[in-house]
């Protein structure tokens, strides 16, 4: 099933939801996406929460359409490359479908709902044998990031007891509020391989009702953005293209920038996989090399990713 959410956060064992939630199965998305008779205003929106009819909006005969979704952290990026993409490609256009992380996506895309997603990860085995091919195509800087506007510099060792400490507070006593993700979320994988000691932080902090647990990147930054103090694990392209206001600490005296992680200097990241049918269609192969073209490199730069080398 692919699950749709609106605002909804996990507090130890109970859920509030700040919205709708509603679940949708593959073969229901591809009937939705292939249906000609829903109107543009039925589009999914992006601006105060999440949108759930998935209605296409009515497109020129001339140009085929793209269709793709995944992990939130790209969604930002995604929207670029499509307005980019289609204006250097004017046979192709390229609809994205927020809300579907990358489980849904991948699906999805096995299912053929959707032409190619995006995913937070590599494909894990049971989706490996569904002739799909991965591919590494972006690299992100992965680190923390604050409410607070000056949250300054953490060594790496410190990390772990820094989340446990629930008396740590910020330079002007503001406290520090944890975010958590759930449990198979990729961004809580990397940042449990990342610093040492914080995949047991992170299960010691499940035992805290008090701490939230964001379901998908989009509520990961908006909390982050609405708590006072708040501390949580994110990607620089989602901080770049959807929260700018957000404030990363630097690591062992180094800031998570893309040039100190071109550079080297900064080592902790995340991997973007473009995830496409083994037989796929020859628009998602100029899409692919519009994406390590100059220009796209240049889009990949500009919303906080490095182009993965071929």
């Amino acid at each position: 099933m692919l699950a749709l959410w609106g605002y909804l956060l996990l507090a130890g064992n109970r859920s509030v939801a700040l919205g709708m939630t509603t679940t949708m199965s593959v073969s229901g998305l591809r009937r939705r996406l292939a249906c000609p008779s829903l109107s543009a205003a039925r589009l999914c929106g992006f601006a105060a929460g999440v949108v759930f009819a998935l209605g296409i909006a009515p497109t020129d005969s001339h140009c085929e359409t793209l269709r793709t979704g995944g992990t939130g952290a790209a969604v930002g990026m995604l929207q670029q490359l499509s307005a980019a993409f289609s204006a250097h490609d004017l046979d192709t256009k390229l609809e994205v479908i927020p809300g579907l992380g990358s489980s849904g996506a991948i699906a999805a895309v096995a299912d053929g709902a959707l032409d190619f997603a995006v995913a937070g990860r590599p494909l894990k085995p049971d989706e490996a044998v569904k002739s799909l091919t991965s591919v590494v195509l972006a690299r992100t800087p992965f680190g923390l990031a604050s409410s607070y506007p000056a949250p300054g510099n953490i060594a790496s060792r410190d990390i772990a007891a820094f989340f446990l400490n629930p008396t740590a507070a910020w330079p002007d006593s503001t406290r520090v509020r944890i975010i958590l993700r759930t449990r198979d979320d990729s961004d809580t994988s990397t940042l449990g391989a990342a610093f040492a000691g914080m995949l047991a932080a992170v299960e010691q902090l499940r035992q805290r009702a008090e701490i939230p647990i964001a379901v998908t990147d989009q509520d990961n930054v908006r909390i982050a953005r609405q708590v006072e103090g708040a501390l949580t694990a994110v990607s620089l392209t989602q901080v770049v293209t959807e929260s700018p206001y957000l404030h990363f600490l630097a690591i062992d005296g180094v800031e998570p920038t893309l040039e100190n992680f071109e550079r080297g200097t900064y080592p902790y990241g995340k991997d973007l996989f473009i995830v496409f049918p083994a037989r796929n269609k020859p628009a998602i192969e100029r899409l692919v090399a519009f994406i390590r073209s100059p220009e796209g490199e240049k889009l990949l730069r500009e919303t906080g990713n490095l182009a993965a080398q071929p």
